[in-house]
C-alpha cells in the first residue's frame, strides 16, 4: 500500500513537473508572437508614416503642377479676348499676336504622383485610423487626380489644339503679313474672311472660352481639396512637419 502511495505521489509529482515546463514553452511561444505581432506593428507604423510623410510633400508639388496648368487655362482666357478683337475690328498689340496665338489652343497634361496613395492602398485602408482623412484621401486619388487627367488629355473638348487651330489658321491666313524675317507686321482688319467664316470663328473662339472656364472650374475645386487633405495630414501626423 505504501509503495502504491510512492508511486501515485512520484507520477503526480513527474505531471506538475511536465505541466509546469509545458506551461514555461507555451508561455514563451505566447510572449515571443506578442513580440514578433508588436515588431511587425511598430515596422508597419514606421512604413506608412513614411508613406504620409512622402504624400504631405508630394501634394506640395502636384498643388504646384496644378495651379500652373490652371494658370494656363487662364492665359488662354485672355488669348480668347485678344482674338475677339480682332474678330470686332478692335486695336490690337500685333507684337503680342505670337504669344496669344501660342496660349489660345495649348494643351495640358495632368501630372501628379499617386504612388504614396498607392502603397496606402496595397496595405488596406485601414490603416489610415482617421475616416474622415481616409475619406478624402480616396476622393482625391481615386476620383480627382483621374478627373484631373480626363479632362486634360481624354475629354474631347479639352483637345483644343487638335480640335481647333486648323480652323484658326485656315480664318487668319490671308490677314496676317509677315516680312522677310517672319515676323508680324500687319494684320488685315476687318479680317478677310467671309461672313460665314467670321460666324465660324466666333463659335470655335466661344467654345475654347468656355472649354477653358470650365476646366479653371474642376482645378479651382482640386486645388482646394489638395490643400484640405495636406493641412489634415499635418494635424493628424505632426511628424511630417518634421526635417
Amino acid at each position: 500500500m505504501q509503495n502504491s502511495n510512492q508511486n501515485t505521489a512520484g507520477l503526480s509529482s513527474k505531471i506538475l513537473k511536465y505541466l509546469a515546463e509545458l506551461l514555461v514553452v507555451v508561455f514563451g511561444v505566447y510572449l515571443g508572437f506578442k513580440a514578433n505581432n508588436y515588431a511587425n506593428e511598430l515596422t508597419q507604423k514606421d512604413y506608412v508614416n513614411a508613406t504620409i510623410k512622402e504624400m504631405y510633400h508630394s501634394l506640395e508639388q502636384d498643388i504646384k503642377d496644378a495651379e500652373l496648368n490652371m494658370e494656363g487655362h487662364r492665359r488662354g482666357l485672355v488669348a480668347v479676348q485678344y482674338f475677339f478683337k480682332l474678330v470686332q475690328n478692335k486695336s490690337v498689340d500685333i507684337d503680342s499676336f505670337d504669344i496669344y496665338y501660342h496660349r489660345l489652343t495649348r494643351n495640358f497634361i495632368s501630372v501628379q504622383n499617386t504612388s504614396p496613395f498607392e502603397t496606402i492602398r496595397s496595405k488596406g485602408y485601414n490603416v489610415i485610423a482617421n475616416d474622415s482623412l481616409r475619406r478624402k484621401m480616396v476622393k482625391l486619388y481615386d476620383f480627382q487626380y483621374e478627373m484631373l487627367e480626363k479632362i486634360e488629355e481624354k475629354y474631347q473638348p479639352s483637345q483644343i489644339y487638335a480640335n481647333e487651330s486648323h480652323y484658326i489658321n485656315d480664318f487668319l491666313d490671308n490677314s496676317l503679313h509677315f516680312d522677310k524675317d517672319l515676323k508680324l507686321v500687319k494684320i488685315t482688319q476687318p479680317l478677310d474672311i467671309s461672313q460665314g467664316d467670321r460666324s465660324h470663328l466666333i463659335l470655335v473662339l466661344k467654345n475654347i472660352y468656355f472649354t477653358r472656364y470650365f476646366n479653371i472650374s474642376v482645378y479651382t475645386e482640386v486645388i482646394n481639396d489638395m490643400k484640405s487633405l495636406r493641412s489634415n495630414i499635418a494635424q493628424i501626423y505632426p511628424l511630417v512637419l518634421e526635417k
